[in-house]
């Protein structure tokens, strides 16, 4: 009978539960800030409790046949929706394995690289962690933990750790695997933004003992034209080491920068087009002589297990900064572009051509080379005339 009164309360549309009919269900649409967030099934359960869930449906169809399954299962005596135990004994470090296994989003353009980075940002809270039940998490727990990663790590590591403990967290919510989230609402730590680069003279330097190496053997020519890539053009290191020679238009004096490592596109997922300065130009003639040839067409190949192809990861660069006498900085390839569009601001681009070059989304990015341009804003805002 419950059964019936529920399909019955589903054909003719969510009604109010009165006094007189406890067990009554609803099916509720629900808004927040005038967005529409979802269905959510509103009844009372066989043990008498008043009970609101996410129905998590598509469609108030779907959400009013899961309000009849439910009351199917009241009439029988049993919970509507039980709570969830299945994390009763699951350890955080169980969790995080289902987690990184589990979880796949269309924005994860490399799902491998994806899950090492996770296991990589998971090991120190795994440490914290890993023994304890996820259940037994307490927001309180959850800040106490958040400081301890400040004091121990970089603002932005910090900021990253945290990032993949809410989403873990948030992913098991969606799951059902657990009531709330204890991160929830947690205060992230702020994000900061490192601007280091090198000088003119070290940066010519080291390009100058990466081609003087490259004359005396072939398999180092390819770090001194992918270095001159860097500090010449801004390319990102797997742009570099994934550059066509087809994508290299000497004639145009222009390159085009399409893809990355393997046959992925760029961060951006656009393609760009990037004029070659004279210098470098003349570096990619004299290599394009002497480059070995690779399947891929390679500006820069590697020579790996006895042939010359595309590297699955960036080569080392310490030995070079070691010859040139310059300290190994924390990001070795990421600084040649730092260094590039700091030498470029400086010498009075604007921050929308910059943002072009370097392939930015969204010119907040581009924004932190900003303070390195003060004479091409003095002369820009020079140009106002009210009288002219």
């Amino acid at each position: 009978m419950a059964v019936l009164d529920g399909m019955l309360r589903c054909i003719g549309g969510p009604r109010k539960a009165h006094a007189g009919d406890l067990r009554m269900g609803e099916v509720i649409r629900k808004s927040k800030d005038g967005r529409f967030i979802g269905w959510y099934l509103r009844f009372v359960d066989s043990d008498g409790k008043r009970k609101q869930r996410a129905s998590k449906q598509p469609s108030q169809v779907q959400a009013r046949k899961m309000l009849v399954e439910i009351e199917a299962r009241i009439a029988r005596g049993k919970l509507g929706i039980p709570e969830p135990t299945s994390l009763s004994q699951t350890t955080f470090a169980e969790l995080v394995q289902r987690f990184v296994t589990e979880y796949d989003s269309p924005r994860i353009r490399d799902l491998t690289k994806w899950q090492q980075k996770q296991r990589y940002l998971f090991v120190s809270l795994v440490k914290d962690l890993g023994a304890r039940p996820v259940s037994a998490l307490t927001p309180d727990e959850a800040e106490r933990l958040r400081n301890r990663l400040i004091r121990r790590f970089r603002p932005n590591t910090a900021r990253n750790k945290l990032a993949s403990l809410r989403l873990l967290l948030s992913w098991a919510q969606q799951k059902g695997l657990i009531v709330s989230s204890p991160v929830q609402g947690l205060r992230m730590p702020a994000a900061t933004q490192r601007l280091d680069f090198l000088g003119k003279e070290d940066a010519l330097r080291l390009l100058s003992v990466a081609e003087e190496k490259g004359s005396l053997r072939v398999r180092d020519g390819s770090f001194a034209v992918a270095i001159g890539l860097g500090l010449y053009v801004g390319l990102r290191v797997g742009e570099i080491w994934g550059l066509r020679w087809q994508d290299v238009r000497l004639d145009a004096g222009c390159l085009t920068v399409a893809r990355s490592f393997g046959q992925q596109t760029t961060k951006s997922g656009k393609a760009r087009t990037i004029p070659i300065a004279p210098e470098l130009a003349e570096l990619l003639r004299a290599w394009k002589l002497r480059c070995p040839s690779s399947m891929q067409g390679l500006v820069c190949p590697a020579f790996i297990r006895g042939m010359w192809t595309m590297p699955q990861r960036a080569p080392s660069l310490v030995a070079l900064y070691r010859a040139a006498g310059i300290p190994l900085p924390s990001a070795p390839w990421h600084i040649l572009r730092h260094t590039f569009a700091s030498l470029l601001m400086m010498s009075g681009a604007s921050l929308l051509a910059l943002q072009q070059i370097l392939g930015h989304a969204d010119i907040k990015q581009t924004q932190i080379y900003a303070h390195l341009g003060p004479a091409f804003v003095t002369s820009e805002v020079r140009r106002l005339s009210l009288r002219s």
